[in-house]
């Protein structure tokens, strides 16, 4: 079983206005990111996150299909050999901005502390 988080979680407001994304997603989310403090990667199961919710398994990985197709976070899976039983898994919070968020408030933020910066630059 994965380690308790941490304190707290951060929910960039990207992810949090995102319409795309299915009931309790976005504090799966802030859950990840707390999780992903200690190592820079998660690596609780679906079973933790369907206990600490109290929903399913399905509805776990429901969420998290669709936090990675809106490209908030990556998962990388190792499975046992020779089977499709799965080893272990990371998750990761997906940084880098795509077509779909660069217009959000946090990215205009962002652009203009770098763009502010002698020793950063941003290049199209």
């Amino acid at each position: 079983m994965a380690e308790a988080p941490s304190y707290y979680a951060i929910i960039p407001a990207n992810v949090r206005y995102d319409q795309n994304l299915p009931g309790k997603a976005i504090l799966l989310y802030g859950e990840i990111t707390a999780l992903c403090n200690q190592k820079g990667f998660c690596w609780a199961s679906d079973d933790y996150f369907a206990k600490l919710y109290g929903v399913t398994k399905m509805t776990v990985q429901n969420w998290l299909k669709s936090l990675e197709r809106e490209n908030y976070i990556s998962r990388e899976v190792t499975y046992k050999k020779d089977t499709k039983e799965i080893e272990h898994r990371l998750i990761r919070i997906e940084m880098t901005p795509t077509k779909k968020n660069l217009g959000t408030p946090t990215q205009k933020n962002f652009t203009s502390i770098v763009k502010s910066s002698a020793t950063l630059r941003i290049y199209s």
